[in-house]
């Protein structure tokens, strides 16, 4: 009896045995399986770009634009409401205000006495009647101004018939008849015709109605009257190192040009800054000069490469040179940064890939 029950203890232990072995064996080959599934998902999502690059130590050259940005300070300098007079006495016997509250040169708002009046600016006041032969800023003044507003005429700083013809053409235009534009004496400028604006185009409020009395050169009753608004923009200073080219400032939204000599001329852009919150946010009451930051940049960005600090070499101040990876020495400029990458132009021919750390190679960058 002891010897049977041991036989059939012997065989049970060999089938817990051989059972215990089977589930062991498929554990280790799930887990095997699993490991090999994980591996081969690992191996199907790793990402191109991120494996080892046949050549780690080149680098392909792709251009991008750059329009070098950067915050300018610009002093801006308030003009004060002022009167535009009238150049004759008489009763208004036309008028009629711009609905857009702008007045520009060569437009026609008022007759006097039955006489249109061309308002007409000049960089130099119409002050004096002009006729044949007469010389003078103010008649280069005119010549300038008609020729701007698409009459053409002289520029020879004389008063001379292709002048006259231009200037009878302006006030032909608005004076609305024949006979209305016969009061331009032939061979002269009379400056009774033409109410003289400080600017090309004007912010204003009509300070004559129809039927009213006016008194020549009288600020008391005067044809417009100008709003408080910007008379100058002109930066603090120019950053040094520059890129050569022409600039824009932002101003409310819209580039406006910036001459080399940082100052905003252009009316529209004044006509911006006198609106922009940014400026009326910071002007005060009775102050003349208000400080701004406006935003400074190429009209017209220019092509620029972006490389490692470690590309270049031979560094003299900001040119030093980058090396195709033929071993050939490439004059480079440094312009700028980005993103911690600096940012170059290239003289002559760009090479299609660079050496992404060329160490001491020789350039010659003067």
């Amino acid at each position: 009896m002891l010897v049977f029950r041991s036989g059939r203890n012997s065989a049970r232990t060999r089938r817990r045995v051989n059972g215990v072995g089977f589930v062991a064996a498929c554990m280790a080959a799930c887990l095997a399986a699993g490991m090999g599934l994980a591996v081969g998902l690992e191996r199907t999502v790793t990402p191109p770009s991120l494996s080892a690059s046949p050549d780690a130590g080149s680098l392909a050259l792709g251009s991008e634009e750059f329009d070098e940005a950067r915050s300018l300070n610009v002093d801006v300098t308030a003009s004060p409401a002022s009167g535009v007079v009238f150049p004759v006495s008489g009763r208004v016997t036309f008028a009629s205000c711009p609905a857009d509250g702008v007045v520009r040169s060569g437009s026609h708002e008022y007759d006097v006495d039955g006489t249109p009046l061309v308002s007409l600016h000049t960089d130099t006041p119409l002050y004096r009647d002009l006729a044949y032969g007469d010389k003078g800023d103010d008649v280069t003044a005119l010549q300038d101004e008609l020729a701007a507003l698409g009459y053409g005429g002289s520029r020879s700083g004389v008063f001379d018939w292709p002048t006259w013809d231009a200037w009878w053409r302006l006030y032909a235009a608005n004076a609305g008849t024949a006979t209305a534009a016969a009061r331009v004496q032939q061979g002269a400028f009379s400056r009774a015709l033409a109410v003289w604006l400080p600017a090309q185009t004007m912010s204003v409020s009509c300070a004559a109605s129809l039927g009213s009395t006016v008194t020549g050169d009288s600020t008391d009753s005067p044809a417009f009257r100008s709003l408080a608004g910007v008379a100058s923009v002109k930066a603090v200073s120019l950053p040094d190192g520059r890129i050569q080219g022409d600039r824009v400032v932002e101003i409310n939204g819209r580039d406006y040009p910036i001459g080399d000599d940082g100052i905003v001329s252009d009316t529209a852009a004044l006509q911006a800054m006198a609106g922009w919150s940014t400026y009326t946010g910071a002007h005060k009451d009775g102050e003349d000069i208000t400080s701004v930051t406006v935003t400074y940049k190429l009209k017209k960005p220019i092509g620029v490469y972006s490389v490692p600090a470690s590309a270049l070499t031979g560094l003299k101040g900001s040119d030093g040179c980058v090396v195709a990876t033929d071993g050939t020495s490439v004059k480079a400029h440094v312009v700028g940064s980005s993103l911690g990458r600096t940012l170059v132009t290239i003289d002559g021919k760009t090479p299609a890939s660079i050496k992404a750390d060329p160490g001491q190679a020789a350039c010659d960058a003067r």
